[in-house]
């Protein structure tokens, strides 16, 4: 019985101090069974405007990090995804997995609708770009343990091992401000203005005390892992084959759709998983995705953002096994797109991995 044998820590790892261009690390606290890795961003942006203007770029403030990872051993990746990347697959954490709802991780507005209970406070979340100094705060989540309520959690990660060590990785982008707007660039701006930026990004660790008796240990066998794909360009309208790679358990894919260097919220009228090449299991139009994000997530996700969610019960049932397939792949239809400047797909995948030991090492 593990929930009964152990008990929730949450402590803090070594903050990453920002800085722009460069790739640094905190390692994490050899205790417990790691359960997931909350990051969170404080900081000040100092805006000069000189004349000109400053706006957010379209996946900022996560877009200063160009990737975030979480490794073991430093070379075995868990966790690989671009900062926006990062923020959706938070969308989908802990309670997504329950059925209670997804929690919020980002604030409302004419892009990402929602409901009101969803804004946050200057608290969790800011991001102003107004002349003089401006608060910078948001996060991440790195989830392992996939189950948030009674039921003992799945991906949990022995961190207290003697032969493992896990890092996380925080890749800043070269680019603070820009006068040419990109995705990847978090300020754009026009005249002579400019930005400045000092943060700290640190980790907190949420871990579960180890219990007394093995018999009590949860399933060490399997990880929960999310990695990125792409972009993959898009050179016209029609089907988007996306193959998704064989291996492992899907329990989620993740389709971000850009045409036109906009993210594409209504222009993808249907999407499709394939199992050997003519098994279509899922084939869902535009407003029924919308339909069961709602219902599920109880909010609805970024323009653009679209998703096969084969988990979100919180049982396995319907995830899929890649082993016993010859072939998977997830097809968006696209039709009256202008295919222009950036046009790509991006592609977030959920798996869970089986390992032949125990993650994270042995006790």
């Amino acid at each position: 019985m593990f929930n009964a044998s152990t008990r929730q820590n949450i402590i803090p790892a070594p903050p990453i101090t920002y800085a722009a261009g460069q790739t640094l690390t905190s390692v994490l606290p050899k205790v417990g069974l790691l359960k997931r890795v909350i990051l969170l961003f404080s900081g000040t942006l100092t805006v000069t405007l000189g004349g000109g203007t400053a706006v957010l770029g379209a996946e900022a403030p996560w877009s200063l990090l160009t990737r975030l990872r979480l490794t073991a051993n430093g070379n075995t990746a868990i966790f690989d995804m671009t900062g926006w990347g990062a923020m959706i697959s938070s969308l989908f954490t802990a309670y997504g997995f329950a059925g209670f709802g997804g929690r919020p991780r980002i604030v409302d507005s004419a892009t990402v609708p929602g409901p009101a209970a969803t804004a946050f406070s200057a608290v969790n979340f800011s991001s102003c770009v107004s002349a003089g100094a401006n608060n910078w705060l948001f996060g991440f989540e790195i989830p392992l343990g996939l189950a948030d309520d009674w039921r003992d959690p799945v991906g949990l990660i022995l961190a207290a091992a003697p032969d493992t060590v896990l890092q996380v990785e925080a890749t800043f982008g070269s680019t603070l401000f820009s006068l040419t707007a990109a995705r990847t660039t978090p300020i754009t701006v026009t005249g002579a203005a400019t930005a400045t930026l000092t943060g700290t990004l640190t980790p907190f660790v949420e871990f579960f005390t180890i219990p007394r008796s093995q018999a009590d240990y949860p399933d060490l066998s399997r990880i929960h892992t999310w990695s990125e794909l792409g972009p993959q360009s898009i050179t016209g309208n029609g089907d988007q084959q996306v193959v998704v790679p064989r291996g492992n358990t899907i329990a989620r894919i993740v389709h971000d759709v850009w045409t036109n260097t906009l993210p594409d919220g209504t222009n993808v009228s249907a999407l499709q998983l394939k199992f050997n090449q003519n098994e279509i299991p899922y084939n869902l139009s535009r407003q029924l995705m919308a339909y069961i994000q709602r219902e599920r997530m109880v909010r609805d996700l970024p323009d653009g953002v679209y998703v096969l969610d084969l988990w979100n019960p919180g049982a396995p049932r319907d995830a899929v096994n890649t082993l016993l397939l010859n072939d998977l792949t997830s097809v968006l239809t696209l039709g009256g797109a202008t295919i222009a400047g950036t046009s790509d797909i991006r592609t977030f995948l959920e798996q869970v991995i089986k390992l032949s030991g125990p993650a994270g090492g042995s006790a």
